[in-house]
């Protein structure tokens, strides 16, 4: 995590990565090398959106994505949630 609106080391990583200041909040989803595996986006914000991301970053770097992962994506993203009604008499 770096905070966006102190001086020093943390204002030197939102040179290097571009961002600005005082903007909302981003996950950037990195290599080793400080690179992106997947491009950053901006109002990431669902749980879905977040785990999806994870997922597409650990098959960029070629690895594995665990199953709890995947369907926990599926499960929270907004496109495929559904909704039941269940009655009891």
């Amino acid at each position: 995590m770096i905070r966006n609106n102190v001086e020093g080391r943390e204002r030197d990583v939102l040179r290097r990565f571009g961002e600005p200041t005082w903007n909302n909040p981003v996950v950037r989803l990195i290599d080793a090398r400080g690179e992106d595996l997947v491009p950053r986006e901006d109002g990431v914000w669902s749980t879905g959106g977040q785990l999806g991301r994870m997922a597409a970053a650990l098959a960029a770097a070629e690895r594995p994505v665990p199953g709890w992962l995947r369907l926990s994506a599926h499960e929270t993203s907004a496109g495929d949630v559904e909704t039941a009604v269940f009655a009891m008499t």
